[in-house]
């Protein structure tokens, strides 16, 4: 149909075919234009009736467009700056597409309200029963919000209420997570920023434990700027209570990074809690620089649990969780071109061997000095000199008083070469270990060691062979004679010792390494001086394949340890499997098997899982005894809206547990989040990639 430019001549109530019209700006700043197949207008109330194919655009003062309304019919009232929709119309602009059945915009102030509005916003959909806006925000009233694009959706966030600011975040309040019609879980508040990554993240891991019962985890992820982050924790478990904790990162390249985790729970019938907190922190006082190379940092690492068993019972992908012990270390260092210089606590305990539910002091440093340097030479001398020494108060087991004891090493090496593949590294130690007295019948005590290194090395483009005598010897305390009076002679160390490593080419090498024994002061066979014979071999034919072996074998005793690996595929799908043999339990062998698959060609179900048992042979193809100290699989399966995941545990120390997540796939476009991969990398590196906590 043709259409016709619409003079300011218009005559009232006339009907006519209608072009692109400007209305008068209301400020000034920008106006509007419109187009329709027809068009009446009433010169008393100022207001033009649109219909058919109508096209509304609103400029910017830059008369750039900045929203375009499409419908069937349009009221514009110029004397009011405003435009009704009394049915259909889409409303595009640059933050994304709204529906609505009808609607008003005041175009003067940019605001209005939409009834039974739909927004398309990134990969968001927005629904109100009513929707008001203005220049930044929307309000959805009686809302919902999915990323589903079905009809109905697969799932959705029914809210009260909704506030929008495109670009920047939505907040939305008494929400209910519905899969279809049925309601799933409930959200008193769900917020989320738009920039910037995801910063703001829930998660809930329902499942099943034999020890604790039907359980409920949930987390709670906010990232607070592109440096920190914080979470937290809220755990229900049927048979054991609620536990409660959090998590705490921040990220400064090249000047902190910090870490703390936190978490509680008291257990029904117990009159105190159980709990656990790790991190730690890297600190810089200062930016290294060429003008003033001296650095000074601090570091930390605690690992504290109230109990042996608490991180097997509450935190199973943590490998610390089977480790008994708690530790905690603190240090400040200085650092220059040369030298290293630290002062650090340190602090360690073991489970107790009577009590297993407590801990007993195995070791504590506090403080300790330790001064190295880099090699450096003396007046020109064609050597180079090494010093690494230390000074601490420090407990040791089944001591119940600090000691204050210190140890120095002064090393002078050089190296020769011989010929083009022949080289010659002598070196010469003295070695000063000092003792002062804290407690009733103890003296100070001296005691001087030295000794000497010869080292012999053949070296090729194919690998190396390394010949080396080393000799030690030690002085009475507060003597500098050869303590000849004590078991050893003084003799703490003569031995030869032959390393050998080829590498042929570089996705396969061998190494074979053992020492000889040569102290005079006692009478030995050659195979109780000969220590074990240590091998290893590598090997990687293709880039999906590589396998690994490692054998020790005493000529005293017999095979001491065997251990191999073999790792098939990559990425998500891949093999491996582990097999181990150790002389404290010579007849058994552990396996270890750990997969990754695809169930068919393209499948959207994936499966990850290990096995670890421990077999004993009684002659070919028969065993004794079979039995599995771990098992965990791991089902994924991704669906139309969001992923989910399966996770069946079993494993010695009373684990037996299932749970189940969903995770939305809203997220997917912004899931990447450096802070948690720096984090997991220093922190938990045996996390998961894309896993909230252990």
């Amino acid at each position: 149909m043709n259409k016709y430019f619409i003079s300011a001549l218009l005559i009232a109530a006339a009907a006519v075919p209608a072009g692109a019209y400007d209305l008068p700006s209301s400020t000034g700043t920008h106006h509007v234009s419109f187009e329709a197949d027809y068009a009446q207008f009433n010169e008393y109330s100022r207001v033009i009736d649109l219909a058919g194919n109508v096209r509304l655009e609103e400029f910017s003062a830059a008369d750039r467009p900045s929203k375009l309304i499409r419908a069937r019919n349009l009221s514009v009232d110029m004397a009011s700056h405003t435009v009704t929709a009394p049915q259909d119309f889409v409303m595009d602009d640059d933050t994304g597409t709204v529906y609505g059945k009808s609607g008003f915009m005041d175009y003067g102030t940019e605001s209005g309200h939409i009834n039974e509005g739909r927004f398309l916003y990134k990969n968001f959909i927005f629904r109100g029963r009513v929707v008001e806006f203005d220049k930044t925000n929307y309000i959805y009233k009686q809302a919902s919000l999915t990323s589903c694009d079905e009809e109905p959706p697969h799932y959705r966030l029914r809210a009260s209420r909704i506030y929008l600011a495109p670009n920047r975040y939505f907040l939305a309040y008494n929400t209910v997570f519905f899969i279809g019609k049925i309601p799933i879980f409930y959200f008193p508040v769900l917020y989320k920023p738009m920039v910037g990554g995801t910063p703001f993240v829930s998660s809930f891991f329902p499942g099943y434990d034999e020890r604790n019962g039907i359980f409920l985890k949930s987390n709670y992820v906010y990232r607070v700027n592109p440096r920190t982050r914080v979470k937290a924790y809220l755990d229900y478990f049927s048979e054991r209570g609620l536990g409660m904790g959090g998590e705490f990162d921040y990220r400064l390249p090249e000047k902190d990074i910090s870490n703390i985790s936190a978490y509680r729970i008291r257990e029904y019938g117990m009159n105190t809690d159980r709990w656990g907190i790790n991190g730690g922190y890297w600190h810089s006082f200062n930016r290294f620089n060429e003008s003033d190379p001296v650095q000074y940092y601090s570091q930390s690492f605690f690992r504290l649990i109230s109990d042996p068993a608490f991180n097997n019972d509450f935190f199973r992908t943590n490998p610390f969780a089977v480790s008994p012990d708690k530790q905690a270390s603190m240090a400040f260092t200085r650092k220059t071109n040369y030298t290293v210089t630290r002062f650090s606590a340190y602090g360690r305990d073991e489970r107790s061997s009577t009590d297993t539910y407590k801990f007993v002091k195995a070791y504590e440093s506090a403080p300790r000095l330790d001064f190295n340097t880099v090699p450096f030479s003396v007046l020109h001398l064609p050597v180079l000199n090494s010093f690494t020494g230390y000074f601490e108060n420090a407990k040791d087991v089944g001591v119940d008083y600090y000691q204050k004891k210190g140890r120095g090493a002064w090393t002078v090496s050089k190296t020769v070469p011989l010929s083009r593949n022949i080289i010659l590294s002598p070196s010469a130690v003295y070695d000063e270990a000092v003792f002062i007295s804290t407690a009733s019948g103890q003296d100070n005590a001296l005691v001087s060691r030295y000794g000497a290194n010869l080292n012999l090395r053949y070296d090729r483009l194919w690998g190396s062979m390394d010949l080396r005598y080393s000799v030690l010897r030690r002085t009475r305390e507060n003597s500098f004679a050869l303590d000849v009076s004590s078991t050893d002679k003084g003799q703490e160390l003569e031995s030869v010792f032959a390393d050998l490593f080829i590498m042929p080419k570089h996705n396969v090498y061998f190494r074979a390494r053992t020492s000889l024994d040569v102290r005079n002061y006692y009478t030995a066979s050659f195979t109780r001086r000969l220590a074990p014979l240590v091998a290893e071999a590598y090997f990687a034919p293709r880039p999906s394949l590589d396998l690994y072996a490692e054998d020790s074998y005493s000529f005293l005793d017999g095979n001491r340890g065997f251990v191999s690996q073999m790792n098939f595929g990559g990425g998500k799908d891949y093999f491996g499997l582990g097999v181990a043999n150790y002389s404290t339990d010579s007849e058994a062998w552990v396996l270890s098997n750990t997969f990754g698959f695809h169930f068919w060609k393209n499948s959207s179900w994936r499966a990850e899982g290990v096995l670890r048992y421990r077999a004993v042979p009684s002659g070919l193809l028969k065993l004794d005894s079979f039995r599995f100290f771990e098992k965990a699989l791991v089902l994924y399966r991704d669906f139309h809206d969001f992923h989910t995941r399966w996770d069946f545990r079993v494993r010695s120390g009373g684990v037996k547990e299932f749970f189940f997540l969903v995770t939305l796939k809203m997220n997917d476009p912004v899931r990447y989040d450096g802070l948690e991969e720096k984090s997991r990398e220093f922190w938990h590196p045996w996390r998961q990639e894309g896993a909230v906590r252990d």
